[in-house]
Formats: structure tokens, sequence, C-alpha cells
């Protein structure tokens, strides 16, 4: 029998519950030796074959949570370059995965964490004392006069007009500046569009440029363009769809307290993160190429390459092989780990969920892999807490870490 169908047959026991102990060992032992991906790749296939028929048979939460216990511990090795394994099907259905292992196998998280229109009821039933929803589309938008106005995804229309650029938002969490021109003769206003933690929102500048900008995050930006350059200033994480105008190049300058770092490009696409309150700011490209400008130096960024800037050493770097899809995980509606500590971790749900964390005690555990940012904040810490490395506990809008 081939590698191929001994791993269809595993799968397929696993299913259906008639797995023996050898058989799940089996399985966690191709899993767990898979350093290359292949094996990743074919569970992939095979679930995409399998579980539509499965996806509303008898679902046991102890047998599946047991089973994905299991495969979280079973890979205390080190791995290949630390590789992060996302599994994704064809129509975006990410399959969750954390802490020490290639994958966290959709055997047992997909139940878990499957999207709310086809999870079973028990899921959704289950008893939770207390929990905090994921955040969603809302911002500020502050007006050249100071004024401000409250954004969501149930307005659409015409919400104002400054200058000669009219602002409208159509349904969906979207701002839409349509520009006539700059007037001749005055001065340019600028709008900052402004996120809370919790929050997310899209902007099309007057240029046509597409920005979507994540939570906590703050981009300023002219009404009408006017001059030789296109500039907007970036405070947190922005992903970029920029305009190509060949003759006024566009700029993004970024603020993280006192460091400051310049993008600029001629039409492209990518993502910015520059939280005040990490240690790095990176740029990732993924169409077109930028420069990018720190403290005198710059690094010139082809398609799937980054620049890190280490604000502890003032030291900017080029990456040159990125996984592009794990930057751009959270416009996508996804968490990306990237082998983070748990206090990365921690800030990037603090952000998405608008909760303070308090660490009880230091937690050495680090993760790896992606979890949907849609699901209560419950759902996630259950996720993690199976790894058997830390306790969450939840408190209002706190979270208690502890080992």
């Amino acid at each position: 029998m081939s590698t191929q169908d001994r791993l269809t047959y595993l799968l397929r026991q696993a299913l259906q519950h008639v797995a023996s102990d050898s058989e799940m060992e089996e399985l966690l032992a191709l899993i767990r030796e898979d350093h290359s991906g292949t094996i990743t790749r074919q569970v992939e296939t095979l679930l995409l074959q399998e579980l539509p028929d499965n996806a509303t048979a008898g679902y046991d939460a102890a047998y599946w949570d047991g089973i994905a216990g299991k495969i979280l511990t079973a890979d205390k090795p080190e791995m290949a370059g630390d590789t992060v394994i996302p599994i994704r099907s064809s129509r975006r259905r990410w399959l969750p995965a954390a802490a020490a292992a290639v994958l966290l196998l959709a055997v047992g998280a997909y139940w878990l964490l499957k999207p709310a229109a086809r999870r079973p009821e028990i899921i959704a039933s289950a008893p939770v004392k207390q929990d905090v929803a994921p955040g969603g589309n809302k911002a500020v938008l502050i007006l050249a006069d100071g004024s401000t106005i409250s954004l969501d995804s149930t307005a659409s229309g015409a919400l104002t007009q400054q200058g000669n650029t009219h602002i409208t938002q159509p349904a969906g969490g979207q701002l839409i500046y349509s520009a006539a021109g700059a007037e001749p003769g005055t001065m340019v206003q600028y709008n900052t569009l402004r996120t809370p933690r919790g929050g997310q929102f899209q902007v099309t500048l007057p240029d046509g440029t597409k920005v979507w900008l994540n939570a906590a995050s703050s981009l300023k930006y002219p009404v009408a363009f006017k001059g030789a350059t296109r500039q907007v200033e970036l405070t947190g994480e922005a992903y970029f769809d920029v305009a190509q105008q060949a003759a006024t190049p566009f700029k993004v300058a970024v603020h993280t307290g006192k460091d400051s770092l310049e993008v600029a490009v001629l039409g492209t696409q990518f993502n910015i993160m520059a939280y005040t309150d990490e240690n790095m700011v990176k740029t990732t490209l993924l169409e077109g190429a930028v420069k990018v400008n720190s403290h005198g130096k710059s690094q010139q960024l082809a398609p799937g390459q980054g620049a890190y800037l280490d604000k502890r050493q003032n030291l900017l770097a080029l990456q040159p092989h990125v996984n592009t899809e794990e930057a751009v995980a959270w416009k996508n509606g996804y968490l990306q780990l990237e082998g983070n500590d748990i206090a990365s971790v921690m800030r990037m749900i603090s952000r998405w969920y608008n909760v303070d964390v308090v660490f009880k005690s230091p937690v050495p555990a680090h993760f790896r892999g992606i979890i949907p940012r849609n699901v209560p904040v419950s759902q996630v810490l259950k996720i993690l807490e199976m790894t058997g490395e830390v306790h969450f506990e939840i408190s209002g809008r706190q979270i208690i870490v502890s080992p």
C-alpha cells in the first residue's frame, strides 16, 4: 500500500471514530515527521474530500478534543526552520494551528473553529461563564475642522464634503473619497481615519489607492492630493493597494514614537506593521517595488521580501524571503501567530478583542499557526490552552494569563 493510500485509510478511520490506538499513533507519526509539508498538503486534500459528508455527523467533543490535544503535544522536537504550515482550502476555510505542532489537525480543531454557519450546535451552546466578541468594522473619521464622525458597518450613503471632495460610506465598513481636484490657491485639508482596539476599516483615497486599517491604528491623508508626491501618515498597521501614478510617487510616513520610517512607492501592494508597543516595524511587499528609508539607511524591496526596523537598535535590515500570506492574514480575517511568544500573541488579542491582559507570572510559551478572527475570544484561548503550557481566565474585558 502506498503512503498516499495509507494516509487516506488512516484519516478516514479517524474521521469515522474507528481508528485503533496504533492507527492513531501511526497517523500522528506521519504528521510529526512531515518537515517538508507534503503530508500536510495531502491531509488538506483528503479533509476537503471527506469533511463535507461528515459536517453534520455526530460530534463527540471529548473525543476530538482529546485527539487535538495529542497532536498538539506530539511534535516536541524542533522543526525545520520553525516553519509555519497553514492549511487552507480553495474556499479560504483556514484551519487553525497552534504551539508545538506542525499543525493542529483538522479532525480536532476544524470542529471547534469552523465558520459559524457550518459549526455543530454543540459548540455554539457550550456554556461559557464570560466571553468577549471579536472586533468588527468601526472607526472614527476626524475631519479637517476637528469634528468627528463615528463609523461602523451599518451606515451607508453620503457622509460629508471636504472642499471639492465627496466622502461616501457604502455598506460594509469602508469610506470612499471622490475628488474633483484640489481648489486652486487653497491649503491642503487633512482627514484622519482612526480605528479603536477591536475595530478595522477600509478607505479608498482620492487618488484611488485602497487602504485597509487594522485595529488600534490611524491614517492621516489629504482630502485631495496636490504637488509632486502623494503622502500619508500611519501609526499601527495597514495594507496598501496603491494606485499607480508614475509622475507622483506615493509615500507612507510611519511614526512609532521616537522612530520614523518612510516607504516610497509608485504603484504596489504592501503591508506595514508599526505598532508603538512592538519592538519591530515590519514592511512586507506583495507586488511592485518599494524603498524603505530609516535613520539614513534604505532597503529596496522586491515582491516576497520584507524590511524590518529594530527599534531597540535603530537597525534596518532586509529579509530576502518572507511568507506574504502571514503578513496579510489579519486583512483576510485571521490571527497569524508566526512563532511568536505569549506576550506578542496576547498583544494581538488585546488589540482585536479590545481586552486588557494581565500576566500572573511569566509563561515561556511560543505559538505557531492561524486562528480565525471572527470567533469569540474564549475559543481562541481554548486553542492556546490545548498546548498544556498556558491557562486563561476571563474577567469582564480582562484576560488573566498564567502557566
